[in-house]
């Protein structure tokens, strides 16, 4: 008896479909045409990114960290694009397809928030232990950093080594661990501090201060203020400093697993004269680099110690 031939429905590949779902999921494209390995390959590259970055925020420099970065946002774009376009071209050139155990949409939509959630948490993770930026809200760091500056900070800085004298940095405030502070580490732990008539004294030894040209400033300095250069160790940085009322600090000992910190802007910052020195723990990293200056373009790019 003769048997009826089965009749095999033609599944159509569509180009802009193939398209869509690899800006979705880059690779995606591909598992929808049914080049299965391909699309895994594609798919995974892009997490294959956050590893590389992550080992260098460890045991790299800042610089570094920026060029990994920067070069893993050309090479993720250029796989991005060849993933939609490959994906588009495959599907044209399917006249007849078949689908597989594996084309189907709770595969697709597993894709899909696979895509979506990684980047996110590798994002936040970034944030958290690479690099973060902040807007500066005072004037307390001023000449060095004005209000209105945005800033990155250097979280992984210190896991290669320790915070040094001369080092802007961003801190739990200890009165209220919900706000960040941004000072000047000046004394490390174990060193005594005092201030005598404007001047620092560090382990019984005055800074040296030198007039500069002034910098320019967006905000009026309230009462007299000059511009000076403060040379603590290997670090030489501006500081805003009074002319009328000297400010003096009585010597102490910073403790041990400490650090002592200190607004640029002397007369008009809340620091370690207010809440004493800050626990090393508590400092989250350092400033490297101003990437939206508030006055003026010239200050963009690295942060670097005057002088």
């Amino acid at each position: 008896m003769n048997q009826p031939i089965e009749q095999h429905r033609d599944y159509r590949r569509y180009p802009w479909l193939a398209a869509l779902l690899s800006v979705a999921a880059p690779g995606l494209g591909h598992v929808y045409c049914g080049r299965l390995t391909k699309g895994l390959v594609i798919f995974f590259v892009g997490f294959a990114f956050a590893p590389v970055i992550s080992a260098a925020s460890k045991y790299a420099d800042s610089m570094t960290i920026l060029v990994t970065i920067f070069l893993t946002v050309i090479l993720i774009g250029a796989v991005f694009i060849y993933a939609v376009v490959d994906a588009f071209i495959s599907a044209r050139r399917i006249e007849i397809f078949q689908p597989k155990e594996y084309n189907s949409w709770p595969v697709y939509i597993l894709f899909i928030i696979v895509a979506v959630t990684y980047p996110t948490n590798v994002a936040s993770t970034f944030r958290e232990h690479v690099l973060k930026a902040y807007k500066i809200p005072s004037t307390s760091m001023a000449p060095s950093v004005l209000p209105g500056d945005r800033i990155f900070l250097n979280k992984a800085v210190y896991n290669l080594k320790p915070p040094h004298k001369g080092d802007v940095v961003v801190f739990t405030y200890p009165d209220d661990r919900r706000l960040n502070y941004i000072k000047r580490i000046v004394a490390a732990p174990g060193d005594t501090i005092e201030i005598r008539n404007n001047i620092l004294w560090i382990n019984d030894n005055p800074l040296t201060i030198r007039d500069i040209d002034p910098p320019l400033l967006n905000f009026e300095p309230k009462g007299p203020t000059k511009i000076v250069e403060e040379s603590n160790g290997a670090a030489k940085y501006a500081v805003l400093m009074p002319e009328g009322a000297p400010i003096n600090m009585e010597k102490i000992t910073v403790p041990h697993g400490y650090c002592f910190v200190l607004g640029d802007h002397r007369s008009r910052s809340v620091d370690s004269r207010n809440f004493g020195p800050v626990p090393l723990v508590d400092v989250k990293g350092r400033l490297d680099y101003i990437y939206w200056p508030a006055l003026s373009w010239e200050r963009f790019g690295r942060y670097l110690f005057n002088g």
